[in-house]
């Protein structure tokens, strides 16, 4: 029923902010001298991977009842779970619990750290909003179901895209290419208010590939950001709280706005995500 579907959907997002928080965490302990370029093929993947999800259960779903797919699904998931435990070493514990407690305290409260959260909570709201109703808006075009399920599944795929032009990117003044990014990615998207039924192809493709460029650099500015390597994952936990806080607002606000025009709503996103960034402007250029 309802109740469980939606009990099971907030352990899959606890699940998830665990998982990519220590999982940056990791990538930094194996090799902090690429941390940019690990995080960015750490993101390519996981899109790679839902993107192969969503047409293998389509296709799955013509022969196999549903029920039948999302338990094999939460194998596999469990399979890799328990392979990862076995394989990824536990960091020992350096300090007394009261030190450890007070770093913590300290990186609650660090204004850089929230202050770069904010600066990009508006577009974690916009991409997490767009990759939710791309596949809506393309049946609000009149795509076929198929189709518009494919244009969905492109906007991970291009998460390979996003990977090839990262590595020239990150290399050269992060400050400037990130605004720049963030204003593209933001009048693309508001751009679909003109319902051209082909330029949805376009923001899939460059949807999808610059959110693995976007949230791979804000991730490298938290890794650059902490002196202590080991509270990393602290410090992304504590961004992905802001933005996931922040950014849920927008996705309600578009909701309901999407239910009244499916097609102007992408202005106000558009609009909305860039409002935020001036908040950290002067962080991230500090960080670079």
């Amino acid at each position: 029923n309802f109740f469980i579907f939606l009990i099971s959907r907030f352990l899959v997002g606890v699940g998830s902010a665990f998982f990519f928080s220590s999982g940056i965490g990791v990538l930094n302990d194996l090799d902090n001298s690429n941390s940019s370029r690990n995080i960015a093929s750490f993101n390519t993947a996981f899109s790679i991977g839902g993107g192969a999800g969503v047409i293998i259960y389509s296709v799955a779903n013509i022969y196999v009842q549903w029920q039948l797919l999302l338990l094999y699904g939460g194998i596999v998931t469990l399979i890799f779970t328990v392979v990862a435990f076995l394989m990824i070493p536990i960091s020992p514990m350096e300090e007394e619990k009261s030190d450890f407690i007070k770093n913590v305290k300290g990186r609650i409260t660090s204004k850089p750290l929230i202050l770069l959260s904010l600066a990009l909570s508006g577009y974690w709201g916009l991409n997490f909003t767009f990759e939710e109703y791309e596949k809506p808006f393309a049946v609000a075009l009149h795509f076929m179901q198929t189709t518009s399920g494919l244009i969905g599944s492109l906007t991970l795929f291009s998460g390979i895209l996003g990977l090839l032009v990262f590595k020239r990117l990150s290399l050269n003044r992060p400050s400037r290419i990130l605004p720049a990014l963030l204003l593209l990615v933001s009048l693309s998207i508001a751009l679909q208010a003109t319902a051209i039924s082909y330029y949805i192809f376009y923001t899939a493709i460059m949807g999808g590939a610059l959110s693995v460029i976007l949230f791979s650099l804000e991730y490298s500015y938290v890794i650059k950001l902490e002196q202590e390597q080991r509270f990393v994952p602290l410090g992304i936990s504590i961004m992905n709280a802001i933005q996931i806080a922040v950014g849920s607002i927008i996705t309600f606000a578009f909701g309901y706005m999407f239910s009244l025009s499916p097609y102007y709503s992408w202005v106000a996103l558009g609009i909305i995500s860039l409002l935020f960034y001036p908040l950290g402007y002067g962080t991230i250029r500090k960080i670079s």
